[in-house]
């Protein structure tokens, strides 16, 4: 099944493989380095950066689906979907709090304690789960078998 997002005519050649394994491969490490940047502190900057770093390995993905085997490649690039995914869901959080915070703290509006405890909660629920794949997506063996594929 043809993805919306599968380039039509696109040749595997040496070179065109060769520069498809160097960009993945330079996204994946950094995806990798951020990722325990943001283990070491959970800050908001952090999950900032590991967002941005899925991103990337993901759109880059997209440009090189014919220079893979497809299987594995689904496999990882859907990972790395549902990871985007999540942290955008803890994300969301973080700026309804911050936009919940403003409305109180410019506007002298009275917010019931009770629904910044409930977004609290959902934050940190959220947070668990994507850090619970994170991690178990760097010890995964769909990131390992994609890694094989890049010479």
């Amino acid at each position: 099944m043809k993805r919306k997002w599968e380039i039509e005519k696109l040749k595997v050649t040496k070179q065109f493989k060769k520069s498809a394994d160097l960009i993945l491969r330079i996204r994946i490490e950094s995806l990798l380095s951020y990722t325990e940047k943001y283990f070491k502190n959970l800050s908001v900057e952090n999950l900032h950066d590991v967002r941005i770093a899925l991103r990337r390995v993901r759109y880059s993905m997209e440009l090189f689906i014919v220079c893979y085997d497809k299987k594995i490649f689904i496999k990882f690039y859907n990972k790395i979907q549902l990871l985007q995914d999540l942290s955008g869901n803890v994300r969301d959080v973080d700026i309804s709090l911050e936009n919940i915070n403003y409305l109180v703290t410019d506007n002298h509006i009275k917010i019931d304690n009770e629904i910044i405890l409930k977004a609290k909660e959902k934050k940190i629920l959220l947070e668990e789960k994507f850090k619970l794949e994170l991690l178990k997506f760097t010890l995964s063996k769909i990131l390992k078998d994609f890694l094989k594929q890049l010479s």
